[in-house]
């Protein structure tokens, strides 16, 4: 005979689990919900927190109170040198966290390649697109330092700057990464 014949299935739900008491999260989820880390082009985990629906099922509060806000949020320097800063904003919605993110990418002065001259390419990815990937490259270098280049401007070493990239990647040559 069949093991467990004649015994009455029970109803299994996840939530009847020790290890997830109703409340509270996993570990890994917990932090996922609670921190938001970004990478250098963009926050990442900010889906499970912006959606609170699935945290309200499980009885966990995700909302934002200006109360709660205003008396928690705090903002603690990990590190500082004179080219970059690190810090983590603790008690902070993911997407206000983005919002500060994208205000401190636009206030900062840089500049970008706006014209490419390609002479000899013989590499599959189209010149649209290699010009608009280098476009998308910040330059370090500080805006104010240079005047405005207007239609009836000539280009002089005050209003541009000049890159050239020669590269060639030979048959059977290990690949080049991050010339420029």
């Amino acid at each position: 005979m069949a093991e467990g014949a004649g015994e009455e299935k029970k109803k299994f739900s996840i939530w009847d689990l020790p290890d997830v008491p109703m409340g509270q999260l996993p570990p890994h989820l917990e932090l996922q919900r609670s921190r938001v880390s970004c990478n250098k082009d963009a926050p990442i985990h900010t889906e499970s927190i912006q959606y609170s629906g699935a945290y309200a099922s499980m009885g966990i509060d995700n909302g934002s109170r200006l109360d709660r806000f205003s008396n928690n949020f705090r903002v603690e320097v990990v590190r500082l040198n004179e080219d970059d800063m690190e810090f983590d904003m603790i008690v902070i919605d993911a997407a206000i966290a983005n919002s500060f993110r994208r205000i401190l990418i636009a206030e900062l002065p840089t500049m970008a390649i706006e014209k490419v001259l390609i002479a000899n390419k013989t590499s599959i990815i189209q010149d649209e697109v290699l010009a608009h990937r280098l476009g998308l490259v910040p330059i370090r270098v500080d805006p104010r330092l240079f005047d405005y280049l207007s239609k009836n401007d000539q280009p002089n070493e005050k209003n541009t700057i000049v890159f050239k990239l020669h590269v060639q990647c030979k048959r059977g040559s290990p690949r080049i990464t991050g010339v420029i």
